[in-house]
């Protein structure tokens, strides 16, 4: 405990606690309040500011072709004879399953019918071009245009971690360059650092908010037993003890062994969805989404829809900008600390490329399989979404295969270890998050990342028996917008950071530069 207290910055850590102390009691004793204020919140950014959503997101696009393409993408994260600290497999399969989770499994089912009803661009609900539509459009708020916006946090923490030698990974140490050494220690700087805290709470909270109602439900039927309160806490439990081992084991042991486990199970699963669904049909359904996916992709990346109703654009493209904004401190940390040994255009055409093949994957397969029992009148998957809402449907397509039992039970066990590493993931960057500073190939404490764990949980239950699935979603809105406007410092900083470091060097010269850097000594230590 003594070296707990030393590792730890106080006052982000006990005011973060003292915050979600307030929470949890607030969802004990004024439940109505809290979804009140959440609601409120939530109607002021989407209604007045949702534009800003779009706008970050095309700006992470911008940022991501300015690194690529330009000279500061020949930037390594470490020294010239560094090489990479997992392999390639182990480094997609960690980013993937951390960034992604159970619910592109379960909105990889359910995604697309919702979408038949809540059509965009004012299609016909039901229409035949509704369903092509609803392959698609899951794609693209899953693909390219959601990983990019891990691109700034991932860029500078590594760029400070690696380039810079700072032992500390808080997003306000990446503003260093901009505002002044003394920054990160001003109050300013804890406000962001308390603000990334809840952002990544926010993210996981909605993770599990998605995938704990599904989860019960499967069980209880494979079980025979009655779903319930008991159960989903029941379900909570198990994911703990399942992050628990993990978080003994290390990243390295740990994260590393479920994420890899995880991978087999995905193709194992995908492989038997594959076999049965008639093959060539999802090949002609895929390459249909392709080709609309790039016919309508400046009309999807700007769409704001000002004189329809908007109920498309705010209930899922705007959820999903915030969503993925919310895990931005998640993944920006989290992609920064398994990177080193690559170089900045490696790492992020690398996240972008193996997390959108992962999550497009699922929802080309499974959303293809769900549209094509809808569409052949096999399951009405639009009344049961109705009635019983996303555990009905997924538990009506998985008993429409053979074997259903045996897949069902596949389902629950992929879903408990994809979950699982999310969770990892979460409390060691919260960890990290809240470290006054740390050895990058350090981990921070066993009690202080089963602390933000707990934390965690706590949370995601209350907002769950208080609100559901929809309270939980507007509290990832909430508090993801905040994070709008450090995307946009950290970015400024970093380059700030990049231009005094490097100056008018063009690419080679960056690389001669960091390779003699190296040999003499960081001139920042």
């Amino acid at each position: 405990m003594k070296q707990f207290f030393q590792e730890i910055d106080k006052k982000i850590y006990f005011i973060s606690f003292a915050i979600v102390g307030v929470m949890i009691v607030s969802l004990i004793f004024i439940p109505n309040g809290v979804s009140a204020l959440i609601t409120t919140a939530y109607h002021f950014c989407i209604n007045q500011c949702g534009w800003l959503y779009i706008v970050v997101n095309v700006f992470c696009f911008g940022l991501f072709f300015y690194f690529y393409f330009g000279k500061y993408g020949n930037i390594k994260f470490g020294k010239p004879e560094d090489k990479p600290r997992f392999s390639t497999f182990s480094w997609a399969t960690m980013i993937f399953t951390s960034g992604a989770g159970s619910s592109t499994v379960i909105l990889g089912f359910v995604e697309p019918i919702y979408y038949l009803k809540t059509t965009p661009f004012h299609v016909k609900p039901m229409s035949n071009e509704a369903f092509e539509f609803a392959h698609m459009i899951g794609q693209y708020h899953w693909g390219l245009s959601a990983w990019v916006f891990y691109i700034p946090a991932a860029v500078a923490i590594g760029y400070m971690l690696y380039c810079r030698k700072s032992d500390d990974v808080k997003l306000s140490n990446t503003l260093t360059p901009l505002f002044g050494k003394h920054f990160k220690h001003s109050v300013f700087g804890k406000i962001i650092d308390i603000v990334v805290v809840f952002g990544i709470i926010a993210s996981i909270t909605t993770s599990l908010g998605l995938a704990v109602p599904v989860m019960s439900k499967l069980i209880a039927q494979v079980f025979g037993i009655a779903d319930g309160t008991g159960l989903r806490i029941l379900v909570f439990v198990i994911w703990f003890c399942i992050f628990g081992w993990s978080v003994f084991r290390g990243l390295d042991r740990g994260i590393k062994q479920l994420t890899n486990l995880n991978m087999w199970i995905i193709f194992l699963f995908l492989l038997v969805m594959a076999v049965l669904f008639p093959f060539s049909h999802i090949c002609e359904m895929e390459l249909n989404s392709i080709g609309l996916y790039i016919e309508k992709l400046p009309r999807m990346i700007f769409n704001t829809d000002p004189f329809g109703n908007q109920k498309f654009v705010h209930n899922w493209t705007l959820f999903y900008w915030g969503w993925w904004l919310s895990f931005l401190p998640i993944m920006g940390i989290f992609i920064a600390k398994v990177s080193r040994g690559r170089t900045l255009k490696q790492v992020i055409l690398g996240q972008m490329v193996y997390g959108s093949l992962g999550c497009c994957s699922f929802l080309a397969l499974l959303g293809g399989y769900s549209l094509y029992l809808q569409h052949n009148h096999i399951v009405d998957l639009v009344s049961i979404l109705q009635t019983q809402g996303n555990a009905g449907v997924v538990y009506a397509i998985l008993r429409t295969l053979p074997w259903s039992t045996i897949w069902i039970v596949l389902l629950i066990v992929l879903c408990f270890v994809f979950l699982a590493t999310t969770i990892d993931s979460t409390a060691l960057v919260l960890g990290l998050a809240s470290c006054k500073k740390l050895d990058p190939e350090k981990d921070p404490h066993l009690f202080n990342r089963f602390s933000w764990a707990i934390a965690v949980f706590a949370i995601a239950i209350g907002l769950t028996f208080v609100g559901g699935l929809e309270l939980i979603q507007k509290f990832a809105i909430v508090l993801g917008f905040p994070l709008i406007f450090i995307v946009f410092l950290i970015t400024a900083s970093v380059l700030k950071a990049m231009k005094e470091d490097y100056g008018d060097m063009d690419a080679q010269e960056i690389i001669a530069h960091c390779q003699i850097c190296r040999k003499e000594g960081n001139k920042y230590e």
